[in-house]
């Protein structure tokens, strides 16, 4: 008889409310967008940590993956539908403000605190080409945690 298995040292676990998140983006009217580059309002949303322990690691860095938008391929493109918005992506940020490239390694990092924590993040529409026009604007994402 053989067992097998392996130990792993996580460094957090995240809150099972947040494996199947929706944020909810609001409505936003296509006039705003006057050029490609312009931005709608910041819609922050949290990635809840857990049982966090620091011995295992100091750091953790958050990574996005998804279907990047034709135009723009750091951001993540609106799922293609009969009634989608066109000239429109979705740009995730950090909590500092910074983009989160798509499809990318982590490349700013956070301090871990012991117990729980939250990553603060944004999510904001991007004109990537003009005119915007209106229509459903969804998009899906799959994101990995790494530590340091």
């Amino acid at each position: 008889m053989r067992f097998q298995g392996k130990i792993i040292a996580e460094a957090c676990s995240l809150a099972l409310s947040d494996r199947q998140m929706t944020v909810d983006m609001g409505q936003l009217s296509s006039n705003r967008f006057h050029a490609a580059g312009g931005y709608g309002d910041p819609v922050g949303f949290d990635i809840h940590l857990q049982d966090c322990s620091t011995v295992v690691s100091q750091r953790v860095g958050i990574s996005f993956y998804g279907v990047s938008d034709i135009h723009e391929p750091e951001l993540l493109s609106v799922e293609e539908e009969n009634d989608a918005s066109d000239g429109i992506a979705i740009a995730l940020f950090n909590e500092s403000g910074e983009l989160v490239k798509l499809n990318q390694p982590p490349e700013n990092w956070v301090h871990l605190t012991r117990g729980d924590m939250k990553l603060h993040m944004q999510a904001r529409y991007k004109a990537t080409h003009y005119p915007v026009t209106g229509g459903k604007a969804n998009g899906q994402v799959w994101f990995s945690l790494t530590y340091l």
